[in-house]
């Protein structure tokens, strides 16, 4: 027989959360006994599937994710749209309705900041939306507005095998209801094998169970502190043998609590051992196991934990930064831009991202090498690394070494001077 007194319970209800997991808490009897003692009011950690409302609540409670989709990857997305143009089918740059909207696509919004805001909803609920405010008249082809919709905030309206999506129902105005369709409405969103789903399957959702390692851990750090130090975490006793009836343990807890005692004694049928736990993040794992969330979500989102942290590895900011372009700006933005030059219905033209006009990506030893190799011009080569141009015939002519010729090789050297 054991028995335990009401603080060293209030502490076993606070501590023993996340201790054991959901299969060996089913057929547990030490937690039944438990259960039975607290008044069924003890509950057990519950790491449930996180709804889309859910992830919103992530973003907007949780530093590390909002460090990891709004600050790292999100801001490096709009930072990237400095570089969007619009060519035709020779790659030559050209101007278009499409791009003067984008430009400035409502009063609320530049386009460095819609097409991040675009990222964030895509990265928290896996889909995004943008619906297009047609115009009138000889404009009525054209879209002379384009506004976000938070994705949490849209129904997808399903319609049979020849029209999947009928259209989108948004939940906080009925009203609007109406004007989004399938032709006014951009709808992005990540590959989801859920086959009676259209939403997009977020990133954040396969790390949801991380993220909520992270906040119990940061519940249990705080429930030990203010218990001023008292964690305490009860189990079975191991060599332990016998126990007594129902009987005998409702005599015993009445004689413990007799009317007039201040305290309350509570009784265990089973012997048990009380195991004291240190109060500081180190004795409480708690920053091992926030360390792996984190990690676990770097991971879901395509980026280094060493950039997210600002490891010794990532000293130099601009090698920082590029990995962060290379490995999760790009792809994003490249996505909004396939889905926007299909939005846009535009012919012989699309949207693209010259990535050559991106300082941090460049490298311009080894491009210089390449163009060597290559015998490009002197003003080719200027202009890669953004000189003017030398107004000279020489300038505009094949840098060719001394000794090297083609062709017939009988022939003189092309630089050989003529006697």
């Amino acid at each position: 027989m054991g028995w335990i007194k009401n603080s060293e319970i209030e502490a076993l209800r606070k501590e023993i959360k996340g201790f054991y997991d959901g299969a060996r808490n089913v057929d547990n009897e030490y937690l039944k006994q438990v259960m039975e003692f607290s008044n069924a009011r003890l509950q057990l950690v519950d790491f449930s599937e996180a709804n889309r409302d859910e992830l919103v609540r992530y973003y907007k409670r949780n530093g590390v994710v909002r460090g990891i989709i709004d600050t790292t990857i999100a801001s490096a997305v709009g930072e990237l749209s400095d570089y969007i143009e619009l060519v035709n089918k020779d790659n030559k740059v050209v101007s278009h309705w499409s791009v003067d909207v984008l430009e400035r696509p409502n009063d609320l919004y530049n386009k460095r900041k819609f097409i991040k805001a675009w990222a964030i909803n895509r990265l928290i609920t896996g889909d995004a939306f943008v619906y297009g405010l047609e115009g009138v008249g000889l404009n009525k082809e054209q879209f002379k507005e384009l506004f976000l919709i938070p994705s949490h905030e849209v129904e997808i309206l399903i319609g049979d095998i020849l029209k999947p999506i009928r259209g989108y129902k948004l939940k906080s105005n009925a009203s609007f209801d109406a004007k989004m369709t399938p032709q006014n409405t951009m709808f992005s969103r990540d590959y989801n094998p859920t086959s009676n789903s259209y939403y997009g399957l977020s990133k954040l959702y396969s790390a949801a169970y991380m993220v909520q390692l992270l906040e119990k851990a940061d519940k249990r750090q705080n429930t030990s502190l203010d218990n001023g130090g008292v964690n305490a975490l009860i189990t079975p006793r191991a060599d332990a043998t016998g126990t007594v009836t129902v009987m005998q343990r409702d005599q015993i807890r009445e004689e413990l609590n007799r009317k007039g005692r201040s305290n309350y004694n509570g009784f265990l049928p089973d012997p048990v051992d009380i195991h004291k736990l240190g109060d500081t993040p180190v004795d409480l794992g708690i920053l091992e196991a926030s360390h792996y969330a984190i990690n676990a979500l770097c991971f879901a989102y395509g980026i280094s934990v060493d950039t997210f942290l600002a490891q010794s590895k990532y000293e130099n900011a601009k090698e920082a930064k590029k990995q962060i372009y290379e490995m999760a700006a790009i792809p994003l933005i490249n996505e909004f831009l396939e889905d926007y030059t299909s939005f846009c219905k535009l012919k012989g033209m699309r949207f693209i991202l010259n990535t050559d006009k991106i300082e941090i990506l460049r490298n311009p030893k080894e491009q210089l090498e390449i163009m060597a190799a290559a015998h490009c011009t002197l003003n080719e080569k200027r202009e890669y690394l953004g000189y003017e141009r030398i107004e000279e015939a020489f300038a505009d002519k094949p840098m060719i070494p001394m000794g090297v010729s083609f062709g017939d090789p009988n022939q003189y050297d092309i630089n050989e001077t003529e006697i």
